[in-house]
């Protein structure tokens, strides 16, 4: 779906999704692999290092279990296994895969309900940050930015899958409610 609303059939050159455990990158990047074959855009996979069960993965070559100690803010990718599925398909298809840690989640979400310039707001709770936040970290690591060729020239597309899922959580990150941001 967010495919086909692309202006102009604009293929971007980067899509960074939540990783947690897999399944939706995984049917992303089939969709992404059907669409455009060889020339599908680099997928970039971002999950909580705290819960980096697709980084491990990946690392070790074979679906790897994390076990949790400190859970995440970003609760929803916080899993710590792997769905076979979804592996199976970002195994050869997502590179890299990057874990974050939950310090840029807060600045991230109040950034989005704040606005930018004279774009909208967004209500984007906790988990739907990890994309933007690994494109960030990503444009701010230059050897990765550059083995990934991401530049001025790149198209990102960024997936924020959830708003406001815990409204509590989210006033204390953001020092507003959704109800606040979307009125």
């Amino acid at each position: 779906e967010a495919m086909n609303q692309l202006p102009n059939n604009l293929i971007p050159t980067h899509v960074f999704i939540q990783g947690g455990c897999g399944g939706l990158a995984g049917a992303v990047c089939a969709d992404l692999w059907f669409r455009y074959g060889a020339d599908m855009p680099h997928l970039v996979v971002v999950e909580p290092q705290s819960a980096a069960c697709l980084y491990q993965s990946a690392l070790a070559g074979k679906p790897q279990v994390v076990h949790i100690v400190d859970e995440s803010l970003m609760a929803g990718l916080s899993c710590g296994e792997v769905s076979l599925l979804g592996w199976d398909i970002l195994k050869a298809g997502a590179r890299p895969f990057l874990p974050i840690s939950d310090a840029p989640v807060a600045p991230l979400m109040q950034l989005m309900a704040n606005g930018v310039g004279d774009k909208t707001p967004v209500v984007a709770g906790e988990s739907a940050i990890a994309g933007l936040a690994g494109l960030i970290g990503a444009v701010q690591d230059s050897k990765l930015a550059q083995q990934m060729n991401l530049n001025k020239s790149s198209r990102v597309l960024l997936f924020g899958t959830e708003g406001a899922t815990d409204p509590a959580l989210y006033r204390e990150l953001t020092g507003t409610s959704a109800e606040n941001v979307i009125a």
